[in-house]
């Protein structure tokens, strides 16, 4: 036996397959080939399929080329070995036909991690943390409550997030998605459409995000102008419908002037501010609608315009 062999059979017995050297008398005559009978070939598929647990001490997409390498030839070794606890026969095409397609479905993984941790070595954030690609799994938004645990993932609400910060967010989901597909897909039997449906959810709310500051922005803002708050952030009137915003747009122009708002139209905007609130679809119409009527209740009772 060469010396390269040697090694590699040395190695196969002493890290790969440590678990499999149990105690006992032998029941093939070889380390190495009791340690591979001590393992079903399926399972150890499966196992990797669902890049989750460990398989043989080894997180699945922790594995890398040498280790599929050392139990192919390992298996090659052994092939036609006998089983004696079986009466069973090592075959090599069997572990080849069932770590085939592990192989091909966690180093494809691997490689698109490998991909999105690149990216992501290359992006510097303000303020937000850039997770692994699999915590985008735990995302979950309510549209009509309008909460999720972005705090959670993205290290702060997406509501105090730096407009610097949001190209940034928004590259790294779609970066991460080839390896988020794969990942959802073993883990959780998800099909791609709903991890689609879940990575373009995180899209729409920061970009609607971006889109709503850029608008503000693009307007301007006056230190007179409202302020509307949820959950303790403030929420920019521009994420609201047209409908509320021009119901905005016309109390900032009356406070910028620093004029009181006519009679008729008190009357006037705190009755479309409540047919807002009862037709909201969403916090962020009842959040505005609620501050609409706020600062109508205020300027009634100011004495200052």
């Amino acid at each position: 036996m060469s010396k390269g062999l040697r090694s590699l059979l040395f190695v196969l017995a002493s890290t790969v397959f440590a678990t499999a050297a149990a105690a006992g008398p032998s029941r093939t005559g070889r380390p190495v080939c009791d340690a591979l009978v001590a393992h079903e070939p399926r399972i150890l598929r499966d196992g990797l399929l669902e890049m989750s647990a460990p398989v043989l001490g080894k997180a699945p997409l922790a594995w890398n080329e040498d280790d599929f390498d050392r139990v192919y030839r390992a298996a090659d070794y052994c092939d036609g070995v006998h089983d004696a606890g079986t009466n069973s026969m090592i075959r090599s095409s069997t572990w080849r036909a069932n770590l085939d397609p592990a192989r091909e479905a966690v180093l494809g993984t691997v490689v698109a991690l490998r991909d999105a941790e690149a990216r992501r070595q290359d992006m510097h954030p303000k303020a937000v943390t850039l997770p692994s690609c699999d915590r985008l799994l735990d995302w979950s938004h309510d549209p009509r409550e309008y909460r999720n645990n972005s705090a959670a993932i993205f290290g702060r609400d997406f509501l105090n997030t730096p407009y610097e910060d949001l190209d940034a967010v928004m590259a790294y989901v779609k970066v991460c998605a080839p390896a988020v597909i794969r990942i959802a897909s073993a883990r959780l039997k998800q099909r791609e459409d709903e991890t689609q449906r879940k990575l373009q959810s995180i899209l729409e709310v920061y970009g609607s995000l971006q889109g709503a500051l850029a608008e503000r922005r693009n307007a301007g803002q006056r230190n007179t102008d409202m302020v509307a708050y949820m959950d303790g952030h403030a929420i920019p009137s521009t994420m609201a419908s047209r409908r509320t915003q021009s119901l905005v747009r016309d109390l900032d122009r009356y406070a910028a002037a620093r004029q009181r708002l006519p009679a008729d139209q008190i009357e006037a905007m705190n009755k479309e501010a409540s047919a807002i609130a009862a037709e909201a679809k969403s916090r962020v119409e009842l959040v505005w609608a609620d501050a609409v009527k706020e600062r109508i209740s205020r300027d009634i009772f100011s004495e200052q315009p």
